[in-house]
Protein backbone atom coordinates (compact mmCIF):
# COMPACT_ATOMS: atom_id res chain seq x y z
CA UNK A 1 0.00 0.00 0.00
CA UNK A 2 2.89 2.40 1.04
CA UNK A 3 4.38 1.23 -2.54
CA UNK A 4 1.30 2.38 -4.47
CA UNK A 5 0.63 5.91 -2.35
CA UNK A 6 4.50 6.51 -3.35
CA UNK A 7 3.97 6.18 -6.75
CA UNK A 8 1.07 8.20 -7.04
CA UNK A 9 2.57 11.43 -4.83
CA UNK A 10 3.99 13.92 -7.12
CA UNK A 11 6.93 14.25 -4.40
CA UNK A 12 8.21 10.84 -2.96
CA UNK A 13 8.47 11.10 0.98
CA UNK A 14 11.65 9.27 3.20
CA UNK A 15 11.99 9.05 6.64
CA UNK A 16 14.72 11.33 7.20
CA UNK A 17 15.76 12.95 10.48
CA UNK A 18 17.49 17.05 9.97
CA UNK A 19 17.62 19.60 12.38
CA UNK A 20 15.38 22.52 11.56
CA UNK A 21 14.82 26.07 13.01
CA UNK A 22 11.01 27.42 12.59
CA UNK A 23 9.52 30.68 12.46
CA UNK A 24 5.39 31.23 12.70
CA UNK A 25 5.02 34.19 10.65
CA UNK A 26 3.09 36.76 11.78
CA UNK A 27 3.74 36.09 15.31
CA UNK A 28 6.14 37.14 18.02
CA UNK A 29 6.96 33.99 19.50
CA UNK A 30 10.71 33.48 19.01
CA UNK A 31 11.87 30.51 16.27
CA UNK A 32 11.96 27.14 17.75
CA UNK A 33 14.32 24.15 16.74
CA UNK A 34 12.92 20.78 16.02
CA UNK A 35 13.56 18.22 13.25
CA UNK A 36 12.27 16.64 10.35
CA UNK A 37 10.70 13.07 10.55
CA UNK A 38 10.03 12.78 6.90
CA UNK A 39 11.20 14.76 4.09
CA UNK A 40 10.47 15.41 0.12
CA UNK A 41 11.18 18.01 -2.39
CA UNK A 42 7.32 19.28 -1.53
CA UNK A 43 7.11 19.54 1.93
CA UNK A 44 7.92 17.65 5.26
CA UNK A 45 7.05 16.19 8.44
CA UNK A 46 8.13 17.42 11.98
CA UNK A 47 7.46 16.64 15.06
CA UNK A 48 7.17 20.52 17.69
CA UNK A 49 6.39 20.48 21.45
CA UNK A 50 3.27 23.13 20.78
CA UNK A 51 1.21 23.47 18.41
CA UNK A 52 1.90 25.62 15.28
CA UNK A 53 -1.91 25.65 14.00
CA UNK A 54 -3.92 24.36 10.04
CA UNK A 55 -2.85 26.95 7.35
CA UNK A 56 0.00 28.61 9.15
CA UNK A 57 2.58 30.39 7.14
CA UNK A 58 5.90 29.48 8.50
CA UNK A 59 9.74 29.87 7.56
CA UNK A 60 11.77 26.80 7.87
CA UNK A 61 15.52 26.80 7.94
CA UNK A 62 16.62 23.11 7.05
CA UNK A 63 20.30 21.57 8.78
CA UNK A 64 21.10 19.20 5.19
CA UNK A 65 24.56 17.79 4.75
CA UNK A 66 26.48 20.87 5.40
CA UNK A 67 23.83 23.25 4.10
CA UNK A 68 21.26 25.36 5.45
CA UNK A 69 18.02 24.82 3.06
CA UNK A 70 15.55 27.46 3.61
CA UNK A 71 11.71 27.19 2.73
CA UNK A 72 8.72 29.26 3.14
CA UNK A 73 6.02 26.92 4.03
CA UNK A 74 2.57 26.30 4.72
CA UNK A 75 1.19 23.69 7.98
CA UNK A 76 -0.96 21.43 5.64
CA UNK A 77 -1.91 19.26 8.66
CA UNK A 78 -1.30 18.56 11.85
CA UNK A 79 -2.10 15.67 14.47
CA UNK A 80 -1.48 15.52 18.50
CA UNK A 81 0.23 12.68 19.53
CA UNK A 82 0.72 10.88 22.76
CA UNK A 83 1.82 13.66 25.43
CA UNK A 84 2.25 17.25 24.31
CA UNK A 85 4.48 16.36 21.25
CA UNK A 86 2.81 17.70 17.28
CA UNK A 87 3.12 15.70 14.32
CA UNK A 88 3.12 18.98 11.53
CA UNK A 89 3.26 18.39 7.99
CA UNK A 90 3.83 21.41 6.25
CA UNK A 91 4.10 21.93 2.35
CA UNK A 92 6.71 24.21 0.66
CA UNK A 93 5.23 27.21 -0.87
CA UNK A 94 8.54 28.56 -1.75
CA UNK A 95 12.11 27.00 -1.75
CA UNK A 96 14.47 27.91 -4.30
CA UNK A 97 15.70 25.23 -7.41
CA UNK A 98 19.14 24.44 -5.93
CA UNK A 99 17.31 23.72 -2.19
CA UNK A 100 14.74 21.76 -4.05
CA UNK A 101 17.24 19.51 -6.05
CA UNK A 102 19.60 18.59 -3.05
CA UNK A 103 16.31 17.28 -1.69
CA UNK A 104 15.38 15.44 -4.29
CA UNK A 105 18.74 13.90 -4.36
CA UNK A 106 18.68 13.11 -0.68
CA UNK A 107 14.94 11.49 -1.67
CA UNK A 108 16.49 9.62 -4.39
CA UNK A 109 19.35 7.78 -2.86
CA UNK A 110 17.01 6.90 0.79
CA UNK A 111 14.61 5.36 -2.04
CA UNK A 112 17.34 3.44 -3.97
CA UNK A 113 18.48 1.98 -0.64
Amino acid sequence: MLHHRQQSRRFPRVPSEHPVRIRVVGERRPETMTATRVISAGGCMLVSDRSIGFGSLVELHISLDGRLLRADARVAWERRNNGDAHEVGVEFLSITERDRAVLERLVASKLAA
